[in-house]
């Protein structure tokens, strides 16, 4: 685990920057490579931290469907509110390349 990481809440949300609709599967895929080592990245407990962020107004549910296991997944995509404020206090932070 490096230092030179932003916290994890902060790297799920910024994930959606992109402007991108993301499930929680969708997210951990994308932040395994530089956070795989860390206990929280489950798809319960990034389930809850953007189901934090939507009661937060960060995030809005986009649309859901069934995996091919026939588990719901839940797609979010960044809301105005949320992009100004992960600009404001987020956007400082960067992770490495």
């Amino acid at each position: 685990m490096s230092n030179d990481l932003m916290p994890l809440y902060y790297a799920i949300v910024k994930q959606f920057m992109d402007g991108q609709d993301y499930c929680a599967d969708d997210v951990i895929e994308a932040l395994k490579p530089n956070y795989g080592s860390y206990k929280l990245l489950t798809r319960k407990d990034v389930g809850e931290a953007l189901d934090t962020a939507k009661e937060n107004g960060l995030l809005d549910e986009s649309r859901c469907d069934l995996d091919d296991n026939g588990k719901l997944r839940v797609f979010f995509r960044v809301s105005d509110f949320g992009r100004d404020m992960i600009d404001r206090y987020i956007g400082k932070y960067s992770n490495p390349a």
